[in-house]
């Protein structure tokens, strides 16, 4: 329960800012993510490993983002960086997935993000949608 109230707080904060300065760079983006918590939404849970008995790693390579569940490859997908009004104030880059890449009729939600030291913290670009946290694996 701390580490999710320390996770809205933390969450609240960067939602704050509008202040482009802060926001990382796709070349930050580079490399592999651990998955370690998800948390708000509409029903305002929090999902771990723990609680869905799976692993999550996403990898983000130039324009390309794998998506690999308990190991194993899940999802290819093409992305790109833009700089977009946000609904939570001020413009925000934010993750935006080629609809291409998109499986059957799968609907891509943009994903404004922050790097802070190890961690990479996703923010779903709508109102009462999702936060996720994840830590740089080496």
């Amino acid at each position: 329960m701390k580490k999710f109230t320390i996770l809205l707080i933390f969450a609240a904060l960067i939602s704050c800012s509008n202040d482009d300065n802060n926001v990382s760079s796709k070349n930050d983006l580079n490399g592999k993510w651990n998955w370690i918590i998800t948390s708000g939404g509409f029903g305002g849970g929090v999902q771990t490993p723990e609680t869905t008995k799976q692993t999550r790693v996403i990898q983000f390579s130039d324009n390309t983002l794998r998506t690999y569940i308990n190991g194993n490859l899940f999802q290819t997908q093409k992305f790109t960086i833009q700089t977009k009004p946000s609904v939570f104030g001020g413009n925000r880059k934010v993750i935006v997935i080629n609809k291409e890449s998109l499986l059957n009729n799968e609907v891509s939600i943009d994903h404004s993000f922050n790097i802070i030291g190890k961690k990479l913290y996703l923010r779903q670009e709508c109102v009462d949608c999702s936060t996720s946290e994840y830590e740089r694996i080496k």
